[in-house]
């Protein structure tokens, strides 16, 4: 499935202040359904939306040299 590059970016400007309300709230760490959501649901759609962001273009390039051959 390919997502277009805005909604990837938005996705993971969209979930980064959950991140940082778990880091810098005591109290919402304390309650454990909002602990499960960052864990299993907030936390890897950020990393992951991070890291398409990040090798994509690393991709498209090595795609393109293969073309290219």
């Amino acid at each position: 499935m390919r997502m277009s590059h805005r909604l990837l970016r938005n996705l993971h400007l969209a979930t980064t202040p959950i991140l940082g309300a778990f880091v810098y709230a005591s109290p919402l760490r304390e309650n454990p359904v909002f602990v499960a959501i960052v864990q299993w649901g907030v936390f890897p759609l950020v990393a992951s939306a991070g890291l398409v962001m990040w090798i994509r273009p690393w991709l498209a390039r090595r795609a393109a040299e293969a073309d290219r051959s």
